[in-house]
């Protein structure tokens, strides 16, 4: 009864107010993109693919690329009920599934989608960790459909942090925000697990990096 009652409160009180904050959070920041050009050719092709990030990176991402048809892996948990209700009031598809939990059946859905070209996003450490470590799921996907990979990361000059397992963090008002989309990763039939989920975590280390150095030459920059 009492989780009964948490999750009400939590879907009338918490979920809107956060989602009017994310939404408005866009209108009131200054946001510079980087790497664009690498997802418009795969769209311009009709090559499938997926967006690989960081758990901690969740709850802007759902905004990212507003007119496309965006399907988004999503834990089958009450946690993650609460992101699919999220990911949808952003106009994405979330596909409900985890290694522990309708994973073959998300599979072979995520396959078939990206067979029909289209784009798919997964925080590659969730939905429980450890933080920053690739899970197999997305090199699975990549090597069983020869789609590609896109490491994307954002940060911002002004930022509140959580202290979750996955360090979650949200921006403020009024700052600057960097999102970064880093060149697409074929990961070879021939590598084994251990090899593309050290490629992907290297290529989303970078990603990253870029986030971070463009958001720092920008306090830099405010500072002189």
């Amino acid at each position: 009864m009492k989780k009964k009652l948490i999750s009400i409160f939590i879907y009338i009180f918490i979920a809107p107010f956060f989602l009017l904050y994310l939404k408005m959070l866009m209108r009131f920041s200054k946001v510079t993109t980087i790497g664009m050009e690498h997802v418009d050719k795969l769209c311009d092709d009709n090559i499938g693919h997926t967006f690989v990030f960081w758990h901690n990176q969740q709850f802007i991402l759902p905004q990212l690329r507003k007119k496309r048809n965006i399907y988004a892996l999503v834990s089958d948990s009450r946690d993650g009920d609460y992101m699919a209700w999220l990911v949808r009031r952003f106009g994405k598809i979330p596909i409900r599934g985890s290694s522990s939990k309708k994973g073959v059946q998300a599979l072979k859905q995520m396959i078939r989608l990206l067979k029909g070209g289209a784009e798919l996003a997964i925080a590659t450490d969730g939905p429980r960790g450890p933080a920053f470590e690739v899970k197999p799921g997305a090199i699975q996907l990549a090597q069983m459909t020869g789609t590609p990979i896109v490491p994307v990361a954002y940060s911002a000059t002004k930022v509140k942090k959580f202290s979750s397992w996955d360090q979650s963090f949200v921006p403020y008002f009024f700052g600057h925000l960097v999102i970064v989309y880093g060149e697409p990763l074929l990961v070879d039939r021939s590598l084994t697990i251990e090899q593309g989920t050290s490629l992907v975590k290297a290529i989303l280390d970078k990603t990253n990096a870029e986030a971070q150095e463009r958001v720092a030459a920008l306090q830099q920059r405010a500072f002189n």
